[in-house]
């Protein structure tokens, strides 16, 4: 039998491989401080334990070491940039309207021309309201079953 596929029969040779594994949670060790230290760097080593022992727990427990059940927290709902340039859009029609109506009724013997332009003014925005309502309108539509 070649000697590389034979399993180690002492324990020394496991343990030499096994010591010769880098640690791969070398970062999470605490180090002792030397004797010639000085006392505030020792405070400082565990206050930083501390920190993390208080803050790494997933399961938030009580003084008496029980799970604490409470409501979680509500997350902010946060306006993105779409939401504002929707407004922002929103509001431009709006105040575009208002401007041709306004416009229509000062000049109430207007001409045709005149109260043909409020006219399209007010079909526009229906156009675009209406193309918004069918961008949307899969939202609405039933989903197709996988059977």
């Amino acid at each position: 039998m070649n000697s590389k596929n034979q399993a180690p029969h002492s324990g020394t040779a496991a343990a030499a491989t096994a010591g010769g594994r880098p640690n791969l949670f070398r970062s999470q060790l605490t180090r002792m401080p030397t004797a010639g230290s000085s006392n505030s760097s020792e405070n400082t080593v565990r206050l930083d334990v501390e920190v993390l022992s208080d803050t790494s727990d997933i399961v938030v427990r009580n003084q008496q070491g029980e799970i604490e059940l409470g409501d979680p927290p509500t997350p902010e709902m946060e306006e993105g940039d779409e939401q504002v340039e929707d407004k922002h859009e929103i509001e431009k029609e709006r105040q575009r309207l208002a401007e041709a109506l306004k416009h229509h009724s000062e000049n109430t013997h207007a001409p045709p021309d005149q109260q043909e332009e409020l006219l399209e003014a007010v079909r526009a925005s229906l156009r675009d309201k209406v193309t918004a309502l069918a961008d949307d309108n899969w939202m609405f539509e039933p989903e197709d079953q996988l059977r």
